[in-house]
């Protein structure tokens, strides 16, 4: 066999036997606003008007028209969070009546433990403003500029209200974008002229972001692209097929062992497949913590991009707790 064969061969060989493989996956995204156990139930209020919520583009474009888009999103964003709550499968939702729940810029937690007795509900969420930038330019500009849709952008404002524990926040927030299609003729300010489309649209709208609103409440899954090693150990392979199936218990359970190996490959691959188990799991401190222990104790080199990455998913999340003890 000549010296370039065999050389073809032995990358070949190198290849089918690589250690580490890529594939999608789904990890927990723990949820942004910690609820106590015992909150499961919340009172949804829509506090939107006309004073607190003006349309910009009622002012500017169709001001002899009746209806705000600001209310109109926010009227459906109380359907969006409502639904959102039921794909929780343990919290639920219960619309209610509009209701001021302060007092002289306070909150009055009389109205607030009194009405969540009354709703058989834990706590109280308010949507106390809602905003919106309407498209501009129109057609024109939209073709000029090659675009295929013109944005519609929204932002809610909302409180929440524990009863009993009296903990709340004030003043969150999200923002959406909707996509008006623009094509030929078809001009996204009068669309948005013309009140059946335009509840169309800022109903939309308004849903999608009431949906994303209720997702801050509780633990939601994502699909992601991760590399881990498959090859090793006799734990590291049996927890192969346990992580590809997102078994992240067992998986720990299985990696356990290794961690601690007195062979540097062994425990640098063993922490670097526990740092995964970790995100997989939503545990997003102790995934940091384990690709670093692989990165500085073992050298283990894709650590250190993980590291990175695990990092960046943290600083994109908040968390505002909630789950203090009834007083």
């Amino acid at each position: 066999m000549g010296k370039r064969s065999v050389f073809v061969f032995a990358v070949l060989s190198l290849f089918l036997t690589a250690c580490k493989t890529s594939f999608r996956i789904t990890v927990r995204n723990p949820p942004e606003i910690l609820l106590a156990d015992s909150t499961k139930r919340f009172l949804l209020v829509n506090n939107v008007t006309n004073e607190n919520s003006p349309d910009e583009l009622l002012d500017q474009v169709i001001k002899g028209q009746q209806y705000n888009g600001n209310v109109i999103a926010s009227e459906q964003s109380i359907n969006g969070i409502l639904r959102s709550l039921d794909d929780s499968r343990y919290l639920k939702g219960t619309p209610g009546a509009p209701l001021q729940f302060r007092k002289n810029m306070e909150t009055d937690w009389n109205i607030v433990d009194s009405v969540c007795r009354n709703s058989g509900v834990q706590g109280v969420i308010e949507i106390a403003s809602f905003e919106s930038k309407a498209p501009v330019g129109g057609t024109v500009l939209a073709n000029v500029t090659g675009q295929s849709a013109s944005p519609l952008k929204g932002w809610i404002y909302f409180n929440v209200y524990i009863a009993n524990t009296h903990q709340h926040l004030d003043r969150l927030s999200l923002s959406e974008v909707y996509n008006i299609p623009v094509s030929g003729t078809l001009n996204p300010l009068s669309m948005l002229s013309d009140m059946i489309r335009k509840r169309e649209v800022y109903g939309q709208m308004g849903y999608n972001i009431g949906y994303r609103t209720g997702f801050l409440f509780y633990s939601n899954w994502f699909w992601v692209n991760r590399s881990y090693y498959t090859k090793g150990s006799t734990n590291l392979k049996r927890a192969k097929r346990l992580i590809r199936s997102g078994n992240w218990d067992l998986a720990e359970r299985q990696l356990t062992a290794d961690i601690n190996s007195p062979k540097n490959k062994v425990a640098g691959r063993a922490k670097f497949n526990m740092a995964l188990v970790y995100e997989g799991q939503g545990r997003l401190d102790d995934a940091v913590m384990m690709a670093e222990r692989a990165a500085f104790e073992n050298g283990t080199k894709p650590a250190y991009d993980y590291i990175n990455i695990l990092k960046n998913r943290k600083t994109q999340r908040s968390t505002f707790d909630l789950s203090g003890m009834e007083k």
